[in-house]
Protein backbone atom coordinates (compact mmCIF):
# COMPACT_ATOMS: atom_id res chain seq x y z
CA UNK A 1 0.00 0.00 0.00
CA UNK A 2 1.40 3.37 -0.97
CA UNK A 3 0.98 6.67 0.92
CA UNK A 4 -1.92 7.87 -1.27
CA UNK A 5 -3.85 4.65 -0.63
CA UNK A 6 -3.20 4.85 3.12
CA UNK A 7 -4.41 8.48 3.17
CA UNK A 8 -7.53 7.56 1.18
CA UNK A 9 -8.38 4.71 3.56
CA UNK A 10 -7.91 6.95 6.60
CA UNK A 11 -10.09 9.68 5.05
CA UNK A 12 -12.83 7.15 4.23
CA UNK A 13 -12.77 5.82 7.79
CA UNK A 14 -12.95 9.40 9.09
CA UNK A 15 -16.08 10.03 6.98
CA UNK A 16 -17.65 6.75 8.14
CA UNK A 17 -17.14 7.76 11.78
CA UNK A 18 -18.39 11.31 11.24
CA UNK A 19 -21.51 10.09 9.45
CA UNK A 20 -22.28 7.53 12.15
CA UNK A 21 -21.86 10.00 15.01
CA UNK A 22 -23.81 12.75 13.23
CA UNK A 23 -26.66 10.37 12.46
CA UNK A 24 -26.94 9.15 16.03
CA UNK A 25 -26.81 12.72 17.36
CA UNK A 26 -29.47 13.83 14.81
CA UNK A 27 -27.08 16.47 13.42
CA UNK A 28 -28.63 16.80 9.97
CA UNK A 29 -26.07 19.26 8.58
CA UNK A 30 -23.09 17.16 9.63
CA UNK A 31 -24.76 13.95 8.41
CA UNK A 32 -25.71 15.36 5.00
CA UNK A 33 -22.22 16.85 4.57
CA UNK A 34 -20.76 13.32 4.64
CA UNK A 35 -22.38 12.82 1.21
CA UNK A 36 -21.40 14.29 -2.16
CA UNK A 37 -23.66 17.06 -3.45
CA UNK A 38 -25.52 14.49 -5.58
CA UNK A 39 -25.06 11.64 -3.12
CA UNK A 40 -27.82 9.09 -2.64
CA UNK A 41 -29.16 7.46 0.51
CA UNK A 42 -31.07 4.41 -0.66
CA UNK A 43 -33.71 3.24 1.82
CA UNK A 44 -37.33 2.26 1.05
CA UNK A 45 -37.23 5.63 -0.73
CA UNK A 46 -34.13 7.07 -2.40
CA UNK A 47 -32.91 10.48 -1.22
CA UNK A 48 -30.89 11.59 -4.22
CA UNK A 49 -29.06 14.74 -3.14
CA UNK A 50 -27.41 16.25 -0.10
CA UNK A 51 -30.47 18.51 0.31
CA UNK A 52 -32.86 15.53 0.18
CA UNK A 53 -30.74 13.65 2.72
CA UNK A 54 -30.80 16.70 5.00
CA UNK A 55 -34.62 16.85 4.72
CA UNK A 56 -34.85 13.16 5.56
CA UNK A 57 -32.66 13.64 8.63
CA UNK A 58 -34.82 16.49 9.94
CA UNK A 59 -38.11 14.59 9.55
CA UNK A 60 -39.71 13.86 12.95
CA UNK A 61 -40.29 10.20 12.10
CA UNK A 62 -36.66 9.24 11.43
CA UNK A 63 -36.20 7.73 14.90
CA UNK A 64 -39.45 6.23 16.20
CA UNK A 65 -40.57 7.15 19.72
CA UNK A 66 -40.18 4.26 22.17
CA UNK A 67 -43.34 2.49 23.39
CA UNK A 68 -41.95 2.13 26.92
CA UNK A 69 -40.73 4.70 29.44
CA UNK A 70 -37.13 3.77 28.52
CA UNK A 71 -35.15 6.58 26.89
CA UNK A 72 -35.25 6.68 23.10
CA UNK A 73 -31.83 6.50 21.51
CA UNK A 74 -29.88 4.60 18.93
CA UNK A 75 -26.15 4.13 18.86
CA UNK A 76 -24.56 2.67 15.72
CA UNK A 77 -21.31 0.75 16.11
CA UNK A 78 -19.19 0.10 13.02
CA UNK A 79 -17.27 -3.16 12.90
CA UNK A 80 -15.56 -4.91 9.98
CA UNK A 81 -14.87 -2.58 7.07
CA UNK A 82 -13.57 -3.54 3.62
CA UNK A 83 -12.36 -0.65 1.46
CA UNK A 84 -11.63 -1.30 -2.21
CA UNK A 85 -10.07 1.66 -3.96
CA UNK A 86 -11.37 1.44 -7.53
CA UNK A 87 -9.46 4.49 -8.79
CA UNK A 88 -7.58 7.46 -7.38
CA UNK A 89 -10.95 9.15 -6.76
CA UNK A 90 -13.42 6.32 -6.12
CA UNK A 91 -13.89 3.44 -3.71
CA UNK A 92 -16.39 0.71 -2.88
CA UNK A 93 -16.84 0.15 0.85
CA UNK A 94 -18.72 -2.51 2.82
CA UNK A 95 -19.01 -1.85 6.55
CA UNK A 96 -20.81 -4.03 9.06
CA UNK A 97 -22.73 -2.30 11.88
CA UNK A 98 -24.85 -3.06 14.88
CA UNK A 99 -27.25 -0.76 16.68
CA UNK A 100 -27.77 -0.45 20.42
CA UNK A 101 -31.01 1.07 21.75
CA UNK A 102 -33.00 0.95 24.97
CA UNK A 103 -33.93 -2.58 23.82
CA UNK A 104 -30.25 -3.65 23.94
CA UNK A 105 -28.78 -4.98 20.70
CA UNK A 106 -31.47 -3.63 18.40
CA UNK A 107 -30.60 -4.52 14.80
CA UNK A 108 -27.57 -5.20 12.63
CA UNK A 109 -26.43 -5.28 9.04
CA UNK A 110 -24.01 -3.58 6.71
CA UNK A 111 -23.63 -0.53 4.48
CA UNK A 112 -22.97 -0.86 0.75
CA UNK A 113 -21.22 2.44 0.06
CA UNK A 114 -19.60 4.10 -2.90
CA UNK A 115 -17.18 6.90 -2.09
CA UNK A 116 -15.79 9.73 -4.19
CA UNK A 117 -12.91 12.04 -3.49
CA UNK A 118 -14.10 15.66 -3.47
CA UNK A 119 -11.25 18.09 -2.94
CA UNK A 120 -9.28 16.54 -0.10
CA UNK A 121 -12.29 14.73 1.39
CA UNK A 122 -13.69 11.29 0.64
CA UNK A 123 -17.48 11.53 0.68
CA UNK A 124 -20.30 9.03 0.28
CA UNK A 125 -21.63 9.02 -3.30
CA UNK A 126 -24.23 6.36 -2.48
CA UNK A 127 -25.24 4.36 0.56
CA UNK A 128 -27.59 1.40 0.78
CA UNK A 129 -27.98 0.03 4.30
CA UNK A 130 -28.74 -3.70 4.39
CA UNK A 131 -30.41 -4.93 7.57
CA UNK A 132 -29.63 -8.56 8.40
CA UNK A 133 -31.29 -8.94 11.80
CA UNK A 134 -33.88 -7.05 13.88
CA UNK A 135 -34.70 -7.72 17.54
CA UNK A 136 -38.41 -8.22 18.29
CA UNK A 137 -38.02 -5.32 20.78
CA UNK A 138 -36.32 -3.06 18.20
CA UNK A 139 -37.15 0.62 17.79
CA UNK A 140 -37.73 -0.32 14.15
CA UNK A 141 -40.51 -2.71 15.17
CA UNK A 142 -41.98 -0.14 17.56
CA UNK A 143 -41.87 2.49 14.79
CA UNK A 144 -43.70 0.15 12.40
CA UNK A 145 -46.55 -0.19 14.94
CA UNK A 146 -47.07 3.59 15.21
Amino acid sequence: MNDAEALARAAIQKTLAACTQAGDARKADAYANCFTENGALILAETYASRAAIHSFMTAPSVIPRPQSPAPGFVSHHLTTCRIELTSERTAVVKTYWLVISAAGVDHSGYYDDKFEKVGEDWLIASRKPRTLWVSPASVLVAGAKN
